[in-house]
Formats: structure tokens, C-alpha cells, sequence
């Protein structure tokens, strides 16, 4: 039993050095390309870009730059090293599970990579440039005639911060979507129950639409039927998955 477990301690081991030595690849890649990386996020945001010649921030600490490519840096290292820790803790669990366990398992780990890429497509192409509008919406509906004018400086820090929350809202969407797919594909006798339960669903989508989107009801209502019609579908496919069998 003690050569067992020395032996589990000694791959529990080599699987965190590996998963460290990662981390340090990953930080010193993105340090390298962090330009590039800075060009990447900013790039997302179309309306910036469109109302400058040459997109710009300003910082007010001569330290600023370099925490914030630290902190971008970081951030990018810790995602990766995340997605290969759970990797390794899997390879380390998969040689004492079952084998209808383990293609669970991998199933979930594949729902999980599959939505960090939606997430990505999402923050990309729909969330900062939608966001990014709506904010700045107020200061090209300032006039000469309002008593007070707005005019918008992006600050370096600012920005960084702004995209990391954005991400982690959708990242928080795109999980809650494959949860509800998946809970709704474990129902069988509790099909009735879950129509019957239809409208107390939707005012959960409404409530969590309106606490994850940016306060304006397009992006409530866009996120609310997006919840909607998943929630519809799963049932119709539940529905005519259960009509297949019993025939």
C-alpha cells in the first residue's frame, strides 16, 4: 500500500510540475506577444477604433503600462493553465473510473471547451462591440444644447479591467446555457413538471439576463429569447426522443 501511494503522490507531482512549467510557458509567450494581444482586445471594439485615426489610452502612473501588461498577461496564462489543469486532473482520475463514468466525464470536459470557445466568439463579435456602443451612446448624444457634454478618454487599465469583466459574464452565460441543456436532457418523467414550471423558467431567464447584460433591455431581451428558445428546444428534442422510444 505504501508503494500505491507513493506511487499516486509521485504522478500528483509530475502532473503539477508539468501544469506549472505550462503556466511559465504560457506567461512568457504572452509576454512576448502582449503588443499584439493589447492590438487583439482593442481591435474587438470597432467603435473605438472608427472614432480614432490611431487607437490610444492614456494613463495618469508611469508604472501603468507595465501592471496592466502584467495583469493581461496574467489573466491570458491563468485560462490556459486552467483548461490544461483540468485536463491533467482527469488523465490522473480516468484509470479509476468506469467506463461509462469516464465518456461522461470527457463529455463534460468537451460541453466545457465548447463554450470557452462560444464565449470567445461571443465577447469578440457580439458583447464588447454591442457594449461598447451602448456606453458610448451618451456621449454622441451629447449636443451643443444639453447644459452638460461628454467626451471620452480611454484609460489603459480601464479597459483591461472592462474586457475581464465582460469575459467572465459571458463565460458565465455560455456555462449556464450547457447546464440548462443538460439538466433538461436528463428529464424523462419529469417532462409534464417541466412544462407545467414554463413560465417560473422564464422569469428565471428574464432575472439572470437582466443581473449578466449591460442595462438596456435589447441586450435583456436578446439574452432572455436566446434562454427561451434553447429551453423550447430541449424540450421539443425530449419530447419527440421520448415518443421514439415508447413507439
Amino acid at each position: 500500500m505504501t508503494l500505491n501511494y507513493q506511487k499516486y503522490y509521485t504522478e500528483i507531482k509530475n502532473r503539477f510540475i508539468l501544469t506549472f512549467f505550462a503556466w511559465i510557458f504560457c506567461l512568457s509567450t504572452s509576454y512576448y506577444y502582449k503588443e499584439t494581444i493589447l492590438f487583439a482586445l482593442v481591435n474587438s471594439s470597432s467603435l473605438f477604433l472608427s472614432s480614432n485615426e490611431k487607437p490610444y489610452f492614456i494613463f495618469t502612473n508611469v508604472t501603468e503600462v507595465f501592471y496592466v501588461y502584467m495583469q493581461l498577461i496574467l489573466f491570458i496564462s491563468n485560462q490556459m493553465t486552467v483548461i490544461i489543469l483540468i485536463y491533467q486532473v482527469l488523465m490522473f482520475l480516468s484509470l479509476g473510473l468506469y467506463q461509462s463514468e469516464l465518456i461522461k466525464i470527457r463529455s463534460l470536459f468537451q460541453f466545457f471547451l465548447l463554450t470557452w470557445l462560444a464565449t470567445l466568439f461571443l465577447l469578440f463579435n457580439f458583447v464588447v462591440p454591442l457594449t461598447w456602443k451602448f456606453f458610448l451612446s451618451f456621449q454622441e448624444n451629447s449636443t451643443d444644447g444639453q447644459f452638460v457634454s461628454f467626451f471620452f478618454e480611454a484609460k489603459l487599465n480601464e479597459y483591461i479591467q472592462y474586457f475581464i469583466d465582460l469575459y467572465y459574464v459571458s463565460l458565465i452565460n455560455c456555462q449556464f446555457l450547457i447546464l440548462l441543456l443538460i439538466t433538461l436532457n436528463s428529464i424523462n418523467d419529469k417532462l409534464k413538471k417541466t412544462k407545467t414550471f414554463r413560465k417560473f423558467f422564464y422569469l428565471i431567464f428574464v432575472i439572470f439576463s437582466t443581473v449578466v447584460t449591460p442595462p438596456d433591455v435589447f441586450s435583456q431581451i436578446f439574452i432572455s429569447g436566446i434562454l427561451i428558445i434553447i429551453y423550447e428546444c430541449a424540450i421539443l428534442l425530449k419530447e419527440i426522443e421520448t415518443s421514439m422510444v415508447t413507439n
